[in-house]
């Protein structure tokens, strides 16, 4: 006889954050999702253990407890956690894992989740991005608290390096320094060209946005690999992206871009020794639905679409 029919949840990842900071004691970050992500799948057993594989995704265990304990359920249960995301990059491995794990516990017991649920339920976790939410929005990454709805990214590409080493989420913010007034200020800025490159459809703007807060951050935590690709962005007037609280450091651009300038840009980004280079599209649907029951129908893929990524 058949068992019960699994549950599964997506969460897309990022590649950074485009603007992050503090502006009036509230922290924000800006999400681009991208199409790298997690898979997570559920099914109840009978007992009180609810195991999780690999064993070592506990944040994705919280997450699942916490929804099994909202609905009342019993925690007997498999969680299986798949993701095509590195961990302590700044590209929210944590926080896909928390999003999928409660998307799969909801499909399998048929609970409608809105984002802002998730969101709340993410934020008691660890501080989480705002991936749980489609298109770009700003969010309180404390708080999980939605500061504003952005809209879909404008098609573009990102070239990008993973960078060496990882950071801790968690003891990033808690011992993160405060953002001095002319920060701020500067932030503020970013903020009202980041909206207005979505609302304008202009990726150059967008990038711009980006490269003022790598900027801030460069100058609150000096590092010397940042100030190598923040110098190779500014020989063309490239827009950028980072990761704020991670290792990835990645070049905006529109999409299409010519081959050739496409190619000359990730020799450089190769020379800067910060590991693999890769090729993201933005602004495309290349990801299906975010949940449901069954093993197979329906089931994003963890990869890309052929021709969004490159090595």
């Amino acid at each position: 006889m058949n068992g019960p029919r699994p549950g599964w949840g997506f969460a897309a990842g990022t590649f950074g954050e485009l603007v992050q900071g503090q502006i009036d004691d509230i922290p924000f970050l800006i999400t681009l999702p991208i199409a790298w992500g997690t898979r997570a799948t559920f099914v109840a057993t009978d007992g009180d253990v609810l195991e999780v594989w690999p064993s070592h995704r506990k944040k994705a265990l919280q997450a699942a407890e916490l929804a099994l304990d909202a609905w009342h359920k019993p925690h007997g249960g498999v969680l299986v956690v798949q993701s095509t995301l590195p961990v302590g990059k700044g590209m929210a491995s944590s926080s896909a894992d928390i999003v999928a794990s409660i998307r799969a516990v909801g499909a399998f017991y048929g609970q409608r989740l809105s984002p802002g649920q998730i969101a709340q339920w993410a934020a008691q976790v660890e501080p989480t991005d705002g991936i749980m939410y489609p298109n770009v929005v700003a969010f309180n990454p404390l708080t999980g608290q939605l500061l504003e709805r952005f809209g879909p990214m404008p098609p573009a590409l990102i070239l990008g390096v993973l960078g060496h080493g990882r950071i801790n989420t968690e003891d990033h913010h808690r011992h993160r320094m405060p953002y001095r007034a002319d920060h701020q200020q500067r932030l503020k800025e970013a903020l009202k060209i980041a909206r207005l490159g979505i609302e304008q459809r202009d990726v150059g703007l967008l990038g711009k946005a980006g490269r003022i807060s790598a900027e801030v951050a460069y100058e609150r935590e000096p590092d010397a690999a940042l100030l190598a690709f923040l110098e190779l962005a500014a020989r063309d007037d490239l827009g950028v992206i980072i990761g704020h609280s991670g290792t990835v450091r990645g070049l905006l651009l529109p999409s299409p871009s010519p081959y050739g300038v496409l190619r000359k840009l990730e020799q450089r980004l190769w020379g800067l020794n910060a590991g693999p280079v890769h090729r993201l599209a933005l602004g495309h649907k290349v990801i299906g639905p975010m949940s449901g029951q069954g093993a197979r129908s329906g089931v994003p893929s963890l990869g890309l679409p052929s021709g969004s990524l490159t090595h």
